[in-house]
């Protein structure tokens, strides 16, 4: 779907690109980055990039992951301004110990996204953004005295927020 509009987009004059970060992701410590490139005059493609690479524990819960996550969206009035709904894909790693229990594996999901977006200025942006969805999380589960096992022993659907943000947009004309 995503290489059908692209392939079907025509030239547009003002192409648009902007760079975001999710300030809901700093919250959790964890860098961000994001750009989302207008396709033609109703749609862009967002992809988003997030990490948490630091080793610490907070409440008996240590975590550390990468997830990558492309959104391809449409605008009701125009792109990057005011309200859209997307299609998004969730890709990530991740080590998660929560007291004296293992968790190492991914997650591969999708989902639908419904978002706002306030025109600051002219190149500024502040969007508010929430997804739910569907997504495949395949890991190694084990308890800290246990030997990790040789495949993956925990493989589960279920339901996640594909999206969350409250992010700053630095729009490019």
């Amino acid at each position: 779907m995503i290489s059908g509009i692209i392939l079907s987009t025509q030239i547009v004059n003002a192409q648009r690109v902007a760079l975001k970060s999710n300030l809901i992701d700093w919250a959790t410590l964890s860098p961000n980055l994001a750009m989302e490139v207008r396709l033609n005059q109703k749609f862009t493609l967002d992809i988003s990039a997030t990490t948490h690479p630091f080793s610490f524990t907070i409440a008996d819960i240590k975590a550390t992951h990468f997830r990558l996550q492309p959104e391809l969206r449409y605008w009701f009035n125009r792109p990057m301004a005011r309200h859209f709904v997307g299609v998004g894909l969730l890709g990530g790693l991740y080590n998660l110990r929560v007291k004296e229990h293992f968790y190492e594996g991914d997650i591969w999901g999708a989902g639908i996204t419904y978002g706002y977006a306030f025109v600051l200025s002219r190149h500024w942006n502040m969007e508010a953004t929430l997804g739910v969805g569907m997504a495949r999380a395949r890991a190694f589960d084990y308890r800290v005295d246990e030997e990790k096992p040789a495949t993956p022993n925990l493989l589960k659907w279920t339901p996640v927020p594909i999206r969350l943000g409250l992010s700053f947009s630095y729009l490019f004309k």
